[in-house]
Formats: C-alpha cells, sequence, structure tokens
C-alpha cells in the first residue's frame, strides 16, 4: 500500500466518523424537539369541572391545587368564621408562574418575583400588574363546579349519582 492510498483511506474514515457522529447529535436533538413542538398546539380547557366534595372538602385556612385542563387552580378556604371558598387561576399575572397559599400569613404568594395577593385576588405586593383571575364555582349536590366562564357554570348539567 502506498503512502498516497492510506491517507485517502484515513480522510475518508475520518470525514465519516464525524458525518456519523453529527448525524448521531441531529437524530439525538430532534427527538425532543419534536416532541416539544408536538405540545405547542393549544389545547382549550374544558368547558367545566366537576370535582367531588370529598376532593375539596378543606379545613378552614387550607387550600389545594386542582388542574382545569392546563390551568392550575388554586382552592382556597378562607381562615375566617364564614370559612368561605374561593377558587383562582394560580398563575400570576407577571410572568405566568404558580402561586401558591401561605396560611400562616394569609395570603397567595408567587416564588417567582416575590408577587403576593390577599384572599379577593388583589395585588398586595411585589410586580404582578392586575389580580388574580377567579373561576366562577358553585356546589350542586355533593360536587363542587368551576369554569373560566359564567354561563358555562350557568349551563353545568346536575351531577350524576352513583
Amino acid at each position: 500500500m502506498k503512502f498516497d492510498d492510506s491517507y485517502i483511506a484515513r480522510r475518508r474514515f475520518l470525514c465519516g466518523m464525524i458525518g456519523g457522529g453529527a448525524g448521531a447529535i441531529a437524530a439525538g436533538a430532534s427527538v425532543p424537539l419534536a416532541f416539544y413542538a408536538g405540545n405547542l398546539h393549544d389545547e382549550p380547557p374544558p368547558l367545566r369541572l366537576e370535582i367531588p366534595s370529598a376532593q375539596c372538602d378543606l379545613a378552614p385556612g387550607k387550600s389545594k391545587l386542582v388542574m382545569y385542563g392546563r390551568i392550575p387552580a388554586l382552592l382556597v378556604r378562607s381562615p375566617a368564621p364564614e370559612a368561605a371558598l374561593r377558587v383562582f387561576v394560580a398563575t400570576c399575572t407577571h410572568f405566568d408562574c404558580t402561586v401558591g397559599y401561605h396560611e400562616d400569613e394569609n395570603r397567595i404568594y408567587c416564588a417567582c418575583h416575590g408577587g403576593s395577593y390577599d384572599l379577593e385576588g388583589n395585588v398586595t405586593a411585589g410586580p404582578p400588574p392586575k389580580p388574580l383571575r377567579r373561576f366562577f364555582h358553585k356546589f350542586v349536590g355533593g360536587t363542587l363546579i368551576i369554569a373560566l366562564e359564567k354561563e358555562n357554570l350557568d349551563r353545568a348539567p346536575a351531577p350524576h349519582h352513583a
């Protein structure tokens, strides 16, 4: 074998290795990108959500997060004597971070940038530009029904009992 022949063979081998490696990286990156792109379509939220009272029966001063389709919903039972239930869209109006209830401070708090809301959803501190959006809700029988639009709540059928 001559020197020139081995040089060409090595060059082809190295080009093949580099091309194969680049192809493997491209294939590996395309799978997560395709999965991400597939999740970009907007899935409309449900018209309403029915939650059995056993899943939403909260003691005064307690809260619970539930999912309304892809939208987090925060159920908060106030610590006041009347212990009213409030249901909020649990995303901060500043940058859409999920908010949570701090029962020791009796406030709704966003940990992303220090936003704070009272139990009416009004901004009390931090950068949020507007109050939390509230869900419309009502109890029918032993079921809590929540909806983003009042007309969807009003059209809610009576829950089925087994």
